[in-house]
């Protein structure tokens, strides 16, 4: 079974890394560190061996961030297709051409803000909007069959939304939830720190965490 590590030892070692055949959600607030552990798992990926296919659904990656974490994890750049998407009908074509054809030596795909252009495309319409969240029913069911038809872990990194009364909750949490087979919640708390919680997929697990040069470091 692939297994890609989180870079988190403890994590690794209460859940098994990142695992082939499973669907991985990672959500929270901006800047808690959901594409910097994303990031490091792509170096981590790479270093043993494979390809990782980035699949920029916000157009919204800092390339200087994304080399600065290979470049100090010694994880070679060329190794990682980086492919930008600009609206919800391409975010499709392109969960679509992963379905059908996976490049050979391919470690891991990340989809980062994955919820960020079907929550642009809401109209706000009940009935406008049941074809957009069936869409992105249909991509996110997609997502999970590649990771199971080639045996790789598959990331998806999504916001979060305010629920008045209940706090934060991920954008289409339903959708996601229900298809990800692993879900951490990363969360900013003081002085810098963040906290990663699983969820979904492992047994109930807490670790603090730092965004560095290399992506994140756990703090014991």
């Amino acid at each position: 079974m692939v297994r890609v590590p989180t870079g988190l030892p403890k994590l690794d070692m209460s859940i098994g890394g990142y695992v082939g055949g499973a669907l991985h959600f990672i959500y929270g607030e901006e800047k808690s560190g959901k594409t910097s552990l994303a990031l490091l798992a792509a170096a981590n990926a790479i270093k043993l061996g494979g390809k990782v296919v980035w699949i920029d659904c916000g157009q919204r990656i800092h390339v200087k961030r994304l080399l600065q974490v290979l470049s100090t994890n010694r994880a070679d750049a060329s190794k990682l297709i980086l492919t930008p998407v600009k609206d919800f009908d391409e975010q499709e074509t392109t969960v679509i051409s992963l379905l059908e054809s996976t490049s050979l030596g391919t470690r891991l795909i990340v989809l980062d803000d994955y919820t960020y252009l079907h929550r642009i495309a809401m109209k706000g319409e009940v009935k406008e909007d049941a074809s957009i969240f069936k869409r992105l029913t249909f991509q996110t069911a997609s997502l999970k069959e590649v990771a199971l038809t080639n045996d790789i872990p598959v990331i998806i990194v999504g916001q979060v939304h305010e629920v008045p009364g209940m706090g934060t909750k991920p954008v289409a949490s339903r959708i996601v939830g229900y298809w990800s087979d692993v879900i951490f919640r990363v969360e900013n708390i003081p002085t810098g720190i963040r906290l990663l919680k699983v969820e979904k997929g492992g047994p109930p697990f807490e670790q603090r965490f730092r965004i560095t040069d290399a992506g994140v470091e756990a703090i014991d």
